[in-house]
């Protein structure tokens, strides 16, 4: 993984592409994700037309409607008397582009009377692919939100116990090893458990971000305490500390910048932590509501076998669950590849 390496490259390529699909997930979503068609559920994906039964080919795509035919097997039938012909940067629902700007415009639409599920539809009749959108926004900013707690937690406790020393580094670091003991998903599902239904999207995704940072930080504090061990008795250090340099002036203006390589690796390794562990609780039914779109409410829909083996389009965020687990493992590589002074826990 050095640096211009094709893999680095593409890892990269892919986050950027990630992280332009959080922020655009309402303008390239043909529906809202929350918007329900209890007459299609489970409905396949739209086919997309430039010929129509005539034979004669349209520069304009267009779509059919599909009739549900089999209700009991939930059997759909495209119905070929009705084009309706795509529409691409049309007005339709207001939002806020990348959660600022006001807009209304969206990449792609059905034309009147037309439904367009390019990835098909759940049992509500809600857009996959709108609603796989919505949740890489969600699943990400768990991610965004979860480093920053666990970085700020692991900086804030390692650097106490490295700089201190004492009895402060003995309790901090007795008081880790306690966290590390004790049984992570369980106590996710304690906390996470504590939180009434209906409660707002915001106060849940904090209290999830939350949960998993309380028992992901150890590994990082106690790399901060061992890297500071080392740094404090290094001749720059010692002699800032003879002219009189405060602990804070020497840890900001000397220090900082030694442990920068490993915090950033560090956060990057713990990055897929926050992803995993919202899909899990979302899966397990502790985490978001299936009103707010992630990775995790979509993918519970695992848990049925007939949804894997018939309506398979309703694991759409698995390939991108994959692919940021990835871009993240891939940075977390380059910068264990990377020459760091020897950390003693």
């Amino acid at each position: 993984m050095r640096p211009g390496s094709p893999a680095l490259g593409a890892a990269s390529a892919l986050a950027l592409a990630l992280v332009a699909i959080a922020l655009s997930a309402d303008f390239l979503s043909p529906s809202p994700p929350s918007t329900h068609n209890l007459e299609m559920p489970y409905a396949p994906p739209t086919r997309v037309h430039w010929i129509d039964t005539a034979g004669r080919f349209h520069l304009r795509p267009f779509v059919h409607r599909y009739e549900l035919v089999d209700p009991l097997n939930l059997r759909y039938q495209e119905r070929t008397d009705a084009a309706y012909p795509l529409e691409f940067f049309a007005r339709a629902w207001d939002y806020r582009f990348a959660g600022l700007i006001p807009a209304s415009r969206h990449l792609i639409q059905a034309g009147s009377g037309g439904n367009l599920f390019l990835l098909g539809a759940d049992e509500l009749g809600r857009d996959v692919l709108a609603r796989t959108l919505a949740g890489a926004r969600t699943s990400l900013t768990v991610v965004l939100v979860g480093i920053v707690i666990y970085a700020a937690v692991g900086l804030a406790i390692g650097g106490l116990a490295g700089m201190l020393g004492g009895w402060i580094d003995h309790g901090l670091m007795r008081f880790s090893e306690f966290v590390l003991a004790l049984p992570a998903l369980y106590l996710i599902l304690a906390l996470r458990a504590l939180l009434p239904q209906g409660t707002p999207y915001w106060q849940t995704l904090l209290v999830t971000v939350g949960t998993i940072a309380l028992v992901a930080w150890p590994p990082m504090a106690r790399g901060i305490r061992g890297l500071l061990l080392q740094l404090r008795s290094s001749p720059y250090v010692e002699a800032a500390r003879g002219l009189g340099g405060t602990p804070w002036q020497i840890f900001s203006r000397h220090m900082l910048r030694e442990l920068a390589p490993f915090a950033l690796t560090q956060t990057a390794l713990a990055a897929p932590i926050f992803i995993m562990g919202e899909v899990l609780l979302s899966y397990l039914g502790v985490g978001f509501q299936d009103t707010d779109a992630s990775w995790g409410t979509m993918l519970q829909k695992a848990q049925d076998v007939r949804v894997v083996t018939d309506f398979w389009w309703n694991l759409a965020p698995l390939p991108l669950v994959f692919a940021a687990l990835l871009c993240l493992n891939v940075a977390a590589v380059r910068g264990l590849g990377r020459d760091t002074a020897r950390i003693t826990l």
